[in-house]
Parts: structure tokens; C-alpha cells; sequence
């Protein structure tokens, strides 16, 4: 790809996600920047739209790799498990900039009286605009439920995972069914414990009566209510044998049988174990919140924070290892000796203090843990620039009148970053271990921000769920092994020795 055509394509992304923004329309691949809030959406866009720009202005025709790096490109494709592992993480992240096509609660497409809609783009749609009552947002799970009970021409299309990443916890209710006298829910295969209960014909959302069963016989209380819920009856049973029993309404009780539905129905509480059939595919937390949509959530924010942190880091570390190393002697002595003290501040205590003080977002974590971190590629630039303004062809540039920056910004730099290629992949590793183990301590994002860290603490603190720990373990191992693959073979593929020889 040329410099003309990368800088025409960030130029587009730039503008259409900002005009997309502007629209409140949620656009799928073009509001991943403002998935960590708006403030970091506009910078992202922004820094893109000055890359874009520079690029037109100053880059040239054609992209010109020298032999050596075409050479080191070569053997990075050679290297198969590290190849493979680049080319899968690339699958996910485009995976992740699908956002709401693949995890989401609000609808695909809606089809309500001959008019389509698209809730996922346009947002916030009130019940009263498909014929509910509630002013609030349509709950688009419920009313692909009604729309096929009523057997009408109406259609809901929902994502794979029709779950937010954000505190979503929606109500599951599953049938209880009778097999030779005991009851069992109707996705398991052993007796059932717990409550169920029945509901009026017309007014479904009204309990008319509700047993306790435990082994799959009703013991204990029950309670039985008319359709404005005033509690009208009471009985108590053991052993699925009804014992004792009060009318309150003298002997009309008896008569609201007839309107009760006949389905027996229990709601799950959460943690649920996974269940195709409500389409938790690894489960839900104990708040409710489905796992997989906070593991795709997680995966956006570590995405993101990736992007910024390595742009942090990497930027400051150059600036400053290249002034020092350049510079040397008194600028070299007091820089390192501050380099020194800074490393040796109390990172976990600055960021107990500044949760403490306010909530922070991933912007503001991102560039806490950068402020701790940019020091190890400082003195790699620092050590690569000591050694490179050493070299002949230094010596020569300013012997042909160049000046302090064109030596430092044209000569010294280039040959002095590539080693930051080598360092990028494990610095990726760092921040998603960083913000993981905040949020497992919990002094990281927000309690409604999705986040690995938080599903490992909650996962570990009862073994009774074991799909919450082992998703949360699973996805945060693949992720980082898959980068330490990427970095060993990026690390062997440029490694200089491999194409140098040294007399």
C-alpha cells in the first residue's frame, strides 16, 4: 500500500467516524474509537487525521523497503507459529471492530408494519415505537418473543450474543415440566430445586400461583394470587402432598384455576451454567451479565488500550532516549539519575490514591500505567543513539554542514527504532497484564466496564462456576500466548546478526 492511499484511507476513517459521531449513529468498525469514552474517541480520530494528512503532504510516491528489511520480513513469515499467531490476532481484532453486528442488545434489523429499522445504528428506540406501552428503550429480546408468539408478520434480528458488554442482566425464565410425578427444567435432566410458579392467560406478566419444590416435589409454602396481585390463598405441602390450606377469599379462589395458564415456570437465577437455548453460550455472571459479551467487551478495551499505551510509550521513549543519547554528558547524568528515581515510585499506591479520588476510565488508566512504563524503551533509544551518533556517516553529515535535528530526526533515529519492532509485541502483553490485574484488585475501569480481570476475581472467589474462571483464564491466556508468539518470531525475523557480519 502506498503512503498516498494509507493516508487517503485514515483521512476517510477519520472523517466518517466523526461524522458518524456527530449523527449518533453507532456505526459498526467506525465508533470502536469511542468505545473508552468520548474525550479518547476524538483524540484517536484526531491523531488519525493528522497522520492521514502528513502523509499526503510529505510522503512519498512509493513506499521503498531496503533489501534488509524485505529480508527480515521473509523470515518473519517463515516462522510458522509466529506467522499464524499475527494472522489470528489480526482475526480478532477485526472481530472486535464488528462491535454491535456480533454482541449487542439492541436489534439488527427490526421489521414492525412494513417498515424496517436498524436499532444497532441509529440507537435509542423508544417501546411505543413497535406498539409497547413502556416510554423507556425496547427491550428487542422481548419483543422477538412476542412478535413470534403472536405468529405475525413481525421480525426481530438479533446478534449472535444478543447481550450488552455493560451490565446487562436480563430476567431468564424457563418451563418446569412433569415427567412420572417429579418436575424438572426443561434443559436439565435431574429432579428440580427451587421455585415456579404459573401466570394469568391474559395478563402473563402477573403470578396467579407459586410452589417451592425441592427434589422434584413441591415442599413447603405456596402462594396463590388474583390478577391485581392480591394474595389470596395459601397452602403447604410435604412430599408433594398438600397438608394445610387457607382460602381468604371464601372459597372464590378456587375459581381463578380457570385463568391461569398451564405452563409451570421458574426464573434462573444468576450464575446460570451456559445454555444454548437463552443463547448464554459460556454462561452469565453473578450479576447476570453474559460472559461472552464481557469477554468481547474486555477484548475492545484491551484493543484499545494496546494502541495507546505503545503509542505513549513509544513516543516519549524515543523522544527521550534520543535527546540523551545524542546529547550525552550533563543532560545524560541528570536525565538517567531521573529516570532512576522515577522507576522506584509506588505504581499500585498512585493508582489505589486516584481511584480513590475518582473513578477513572481506560484514557486516564492507559496513561497512568504509560507514566510507569515508558523508562525501559527510553534507555534501549538512549543506548541504540549513543552507539549510532558514534558511527562514520554521522560524522560525515555534519561534516557537510547538517544540523542538530536533521542529524538526530534523518540519521540517529532511524537506525536507532528498529528495535522498537522488536520490543512492541511484549509491551502489548504488559498493558493487558496491567489492566487486568487493576481490575482483579479492583483500582482499574468502572464496576459497569467490562473487563477480564474482573471475571478472574469473581471466577476465583467461588469455584461453585466454574465457566466464569475458566472463560475469563482461557481467553486471557490464548491472547497473551499469541503475542509472545508474535514477539519471539518478530524478535528472531530482526535480529541484525542474522544479515550482518561483523569483521
Amino acid at each position: 500500500m502506498s503512503p498516498r492511499t494509507t493516508a487517503i484511507t485514515l483521512l476517510a476513517y477519520a472523517t466518517l467516524g466523526a461524522l458518524f459521531r456527530c449523527l449518533s449513529l453507532s456505526v459498526p468498525v467506525f465508533k470502536v474509537p469511542f468505545l473508552g469514552g468520548a474525550w479518547l474517541g476524538w483524540s484517536l480520530l484526531v491523531a488519525l487525521a493528522l497522520t492521514g494528512g502528513w502523509l499526503l503532504w510529505r510522503g512519498q510516491a512509493q513506499w521503498h523497503w531496503s533489501p534488509l528489511t524485505l529480508k527480515q520480513f521473509h523470515r518473519f513469515r517463515q516462522i510458522r507459529r509466529g506467522y499464524v499467531s499475527f494472522l489470528i490476532l489480526l482475526g480478532l481484532v477485526g472481530v472486535g471492530a464488528l462491535d454491535t453486528l456480533i454482541v449487542g442488545k439492541r436489534a439488527l434489523v427490526v421489521r414492525y408494519e412494513g417498515k424496517f429499522y436498524f436499532p444497532f445504528v441509529t440507537g435509542v428506540k423508544p417501546g411505543t415505537t413497535f406498539g409497547l406501552k413502556d416510554e423507556a428503550e425496547t427491550d428487542y429480546r422481548k419483543l422477538q418473543r412476542q412478535f413470534r408468539e403472536s405468529g405475525s408478520s413481525n421480525w426481530v434480528l438479533m446478534p449472535l450474543v444478543p447481550y450488552d458488554p455493560k451490565l446487562d442482566t436480563p430476567e431468564i425464565i424457563e418451563e418446569v415440566v412433569l415427567r412420572d410425578g417429579l418436575a424438572f427444567r426443561a434443559s436439565e435432566t435431574k429432579p428440580f430445586d427451587g421455585r415456579a410458579y404459573t401466570v394469568f392467560k391474559e395478563k402473563p406478566e402477573q403470578k396467579r400461583q407459586e410452589w417451592v419444590f425441592r427434589h422434584g416435589l413441591r415442599q413447603g409454602e405456596m402462594q396463590g394470587w388474583d390478577a391485581s396481585n392480591e394474595l389470596v390463598e395459601k397452602a403447604t405441602y410435604h412430599q408433594g402432598e398438600r397438608t394445610a390450606y387457607s382460602d381468604f377469599t371464601e372459597g372464590k379462589a378456587a375459581a381463578l384455576e380457570a385463568q391461569a395458564a398451564d405452563k409451570l415456570l421458574t426464573v434462573v437465577y444468576p450464575p446460570s451454567p451456559p445454555s444454548w437455548a437463552h443463547r448464554h453460550f459460556l454462561g452469565t455472571t453473578s450479576m447476570g451479565g453474559d460472559v461472552l459479551a464481557i469477554l468481547f467487551g474486555g477484548w475492545q478495551q484491551a484493543v484499545i488500550a494496546s494502541i495507546l499505551f505503545v503509542t505513549f510509550v513509544f513516543v516519549v521513549g524515543v523522544a527521550a532516549g534520543g535527546l540523551l543519547g545524542y546529547f550525552g554528558g550533563l543532560m545524560d547524568l541528570v536525565g538517567m539519575r531521573l529516570i532512576e528515581i522515577w522507576s522506584v515510585l509506588p505504581f499500585l499506591f498512585i493508582v489505589m490514591i486516584v481511584s480513590s479520588i475518582i473513578s477513572p476510565n481506560l484514557f486516564l488508566l492507559v496513561v497512568i500505567i504509560s507514566l510507569f512504563s515508558w523508562m525501559g524503551t527510553t534507555i534501549y533509544i538512549r543506548t541504540a543513539a549513543l552507539k549510532e551518533k558514534a558511527r562514520d556517516y554521522v560524522a560525515s553529515a555534519r561534516l557537510l554542514g547538517a544540523g542538530t535535528g536533521r542529524v538526530i530526526f534523518k540519521h540517529i533515529l532511524p537506525n536507532s527504532i528498529a528495535i522498537l519492532v522488536t520490543l512492541a509485541p511484549f509491551e502489548v502483553a504488559a498493558i493487558i497484564t496491567s489492566l487486568a490485574a487493576l481490575d482483579y484488585l479492583g483500582f482499574g475501569l468502572p464496576p459497569e466496564e467490562p473487563s477480564w480481570g474482573r471475571l478472574l476475581h469473581e471466577g476465583t472467589e467461588d469455584f461453585n462456576y466454574p465457566w466464569i474462571v475458566s472463560s475469563a483464564f482461557v481467553a486471557m491466556t490464548t491472547v497473551l500466548v499469541l503475542v509472545t508468539f508474535v514477539g519471539e518470531a518478530v524478535r528472531e525475523a530482526f535480529d541484525p546478526k542474522k544479515f550482518t557480519t561483523y569483521r
